[in-house]
């Protein structure tokens, strides 16, 4: 059977992209290596403007929501504290979460088969085949790879040539009953990141949910600048578990679990789109290099794609040319960004502590951070206030000496 579109992957780019395809009467067949609903290696934290994007993410899709935030640096001499009425971040399982997004595109009209492998794809002048472990095949004018970030779909359209822009991370998720969830963390579910945890050029987390605890480390490759720690990630992660109990963010008696781990793209590929082929979500290399979170960057680019896809079958023009405004647009609405967290990102392997001490002292940056690092202001409006506020403080600094 022809499909108009296949979508290679079902996590939040691939059901995305398969949802706005299917509400405009495309045929669409999503297809997904594992059976559903599946778990997925993630912290589980969900910013704000995915719900201002997507209106249809409710209460359904969330586990809990974090009202208050700590964040330490890397001595734990300073620490920044915020708390809000409204929610900082929403908690999410990445089972139910991604279940639900199938679901939704499943009842948009999307044809959904898991437990199907993709080995590689054809491309030809009059379609695209892809081909499955157990040797089925499915034609298509168009190919959505949205298979995480050792895509097969990239890989073999020869889009992706290395992995040297990656993070890694170790965690696990804990579940955890409500009395001890009220005693350490609180009513409002507050949150801790300890920048540059044990050394590492990237955080540690620790993340509540309803009836879980998300802990982990993340470390960003493109941050090391030299080797002197050679303790690995998952000695790191054993560590910051010391450190929460010492400081009560854990019981004592709190035994490490199944330590997990993941990988995580911190840089687009360069291109993202090919003659009846196009690359979303992680497969493509997008997430925050600044965070690892890349569930908003997934689900914007499936919603780009779509949009470029359906004009494509309407023109009946599926080439690389017409293909190649699907970067354009996703460039335009968060490649911006990407890049330039990826040039702030290289601090997560310098020294910071002097920089965070500055921001706590002051309510405005530490306003600012906080949004930054919850996703509630872009990169850009981020660094521009930012700025703004270090030059008022040093100007206001230098006029109150002159006055003494």
């Amino acid at each position: 059977m022809k499909y108009d579109v296949v979508v290679v992957g079902a996590g939040p780019a691939g059901s995305t992209a398969a949802k706005f395809l299917s509400e405009k009467g495309i045929k669409v067949l999503l297809l997904d290596k594992d059976k559903f609903p599946r778990d997925k290696p993630c912290g589980g934290g969900l910013p704000v403007r995915v719900f201002n994007r997507f209106p249809y993410i409710n209460d359904d899709f969330i586990e809990s929501y974090s009202y208050s935030a700590s964040a330490y640096s890397p001595t734990l001499k300073y620490k920044l504290e915020f708390q809000r009425d409204e929610p900082l971040i929403a908690m999410i399982l990445r089972k139910k979460f991604d279940n639900q997004l199938v679901k939704l595109a499943i009842n948009s009209g999307t044809k959904f088969i898991d437990k199907k492998t993709v080995i590689d794809i054809k491309i030809s002048n009059n379609s695209a085949k892809i081909l499955l472990d157990d040797k089925t095949t499915f034609e298509s004018d168009i190919v959505i790879g949205a298979d995480g970030i050792w895509s097969t779909i990239a890989k073999k359209i020869g889009l992706c040539k290395n992995y040297k822009n990656i993070c890694m991370c170790v965690f696990e998720e804990y579940n955890v009953n409500q009395k001890t969830l009220d005693r350490y963390l609180g009513e409002t579910r507050r949150c801790h990141i300890h920048f540059k945890v044990n050394k590492s050029a990237g955080y540690g987390w620790v993340f509540p949910k309803k009836e879980h605890i998300n802990i982990g480390v993340t470390e960003f490759r493109q941050a090391i600048h030299n080797q002197k720690n050679k303790k690995t990630i998952k000695e790191k992660y054993i560590e910051y578990l010391k450190i929460l109990k010492k400081d009560k963010v854990l019981p004592e008696d709190f035994e490490i679990g199944r330590i997990r781990g993941a990988a995580l793209p911190t840089r687009p590929l360069e291109k993202t789109y090919s003659d009846r082929v196009i690359i979303c979500g992680d497969a493509a290399g997008f997430a925050n290099p600044v965070t690892g979170e890349g569930i908003f960057h997934a689900m914007a680019s499936g919603e780009i794609a779509a949009e470029v896809i359906t004009r494509a079958l309407e023109k009946n023009n599926t080439s690389e040319k017409f293909l190649s405004k699907y970067q354009k647009n996703w460039y335009k609405d968060f490649g911006k960004d990407l890049k330039l967290l990826y040039k702030i990102s290289d601090l997560w392997g310098k020294e910071n502590e002097k920089f965070i001490d500055i921001i706590c002292k002051d309510d405005k940056l530490s306003e600012y951070s906080v949004d930054a690092i919850i996703g509630r202001l872009n990169a850009r409006t981020c660094r521009k206030k930012m700025i703004r506020r270090l030059l008022y403080l040093k100007i206001r600094d230098k006029f109150l000496k002159s006055k003494n």
